[in-house]
């Protein structure tokens, strides 16, 4: 759903052979076949990606179906909106593993194979990894944690002909049906942000394959995203501030 989808189906309009991969079996599903429908040539795997064990099964699977992987793009996490003091200790863990393994795991299991292709790994990341939000420091710190690896393996990798590229992605629309959890783990409303301030799921996704296509290591798709990272390298004092009264308004308007 969501961007990932909307990745996957640019990757297929340029010709791609793709892997479908999430948890809920049933909208993986529906996704595979409206994908068929299209003509495209894909397969569905479902997997929990922060289980190294699933990982396994999804990357043999691909190269069972297409002999080699070229591209492996992680977009797996999960948003927690809630402060800092409010959150189940476990419910921290969880929005951390599912931000940092659900990248990490699939990586380790497909990089052998995109080492043999000199293929890329893109890591989907947020404006959330420059600066930690208010109500999402799990969020935050797992997208941050996300620049570490891929400055890691970036480093490690010179010289293998691999790619690895980080997206940090701003502001953008959100499916009618998407959900973040609070700091119980419950389902909860998106909260509402002004539209001049969203992308739409298209411009991120295309701002995805031109990192792949110019094999760009950093890319900041949104101008909000591009201001927010000068902002943050030059003056981060002054955008803690801003953010910071931006959060008081928003408590004001919500008593």
């Amino acid at each position: 759903m969501g961007i990932g989808k909307t990745i996957a189906l640019e990757l297929c309009k340029q010709g791609a052979n793709v892997v479908l991969n999430g948890r809920n079996v049933g909208r993986l599903e529906k996704t595979h076949q409206e994908f068929l429908q299209k003509g495209f040539n894909v397969i569905a795997v479902q997997a929990d990606v922060t289980k190294i064990t699933d990982c396994d099964e999804l990357i043999q699977k691909t190269i069972a179906s297409y002999g080699k992987i070229d591209i492996l793009v992680t977009n797996a996490g999960i948003i927690i909106s809630e402060r800092f003091e409010n959150i189940q200790p476990e419910i921290f863990a969880r929005v951390i593993e599912s931000n940092i393994y659900g990248s990490a795991f699939p990586a380790f299991k497909a990089l052998p194979y995109i080492k043999n292709t000199k293929g890329s790994i893109v890591f989907i990341s947020s404006v959330a990894g420059m600066i930690g939000l208010p109500t999402a420091s799990a969020y935050s710190a797992g997208k941050m944690a996300l620049t570490a690896l891929a400055q890691s393996l970036k480093i490690e990798l010179t010289g293998s002909g691999v790619h690895i590229g980080i997206v940090h992605v701003g502001f953008t629309q959100n499916d009618a049906d998407k959900r973040v959890i609070n700091g119980k783990g419950e389902l909860i409303l998106v909260a509402q942000r002004p539209v001049y301030l969203q992308q739409t799921q298209k411009q991120v996704a295309k701002a995805v394959l031109t990192t792949i296509r110019k094999r760009k290591f950093k890319s900041t798709p949104s101008i909000i995203g591009k201001l927010n990272s000068y902002l943050v390298r030059f003056f981060p004092g002054l955008v803690m501030r801003i953010i910071a009264a931006s959060q008081k308004r928003m408590e004001k308007m919500y008593k």
